[in-house]
């Protein structure tokens, strides 16, 4: 997704499911970088239906540059480039 708003922050423009719980993220530059979800989602109580697989790979990218899944749990630009670039 690429978003019409703009913004003072990055923002993830795709996201990309891989195994283990982590994610591959393009920012709005161009830059690729990726993020390791398995410890957050384990500590968490609120993001216990990212422990499953299937729903896990329902991420997608929020018009303000954050994911989100289908439930409405969501990390935003902020959390993800402090926890991954």
């Amino acid at each position: 997704m690429n978003s019409p708003i703009n913004t003072p922050w990055k923002k993830v423009v795709q996201v990309r499911p891989l195994d283990n719980f982590s994610l591959e993220l393009i920012w709005e530059d161009n830059k690729k970088s990726q993020i390791w979800l398995d410890e957050l989602i384990q500590k968490k109580d609120l993001l216990w239906r990212l422990r499953y697989p299937g729903y896990f790979r329902q991420v997608a990218v929020d018009e303000l540059g954050g994911i989100f899944w289908p439930e409405g749990e969501g990390l935003s630009p902020e959390f993800l480039s402090h926890h991954c670039c």
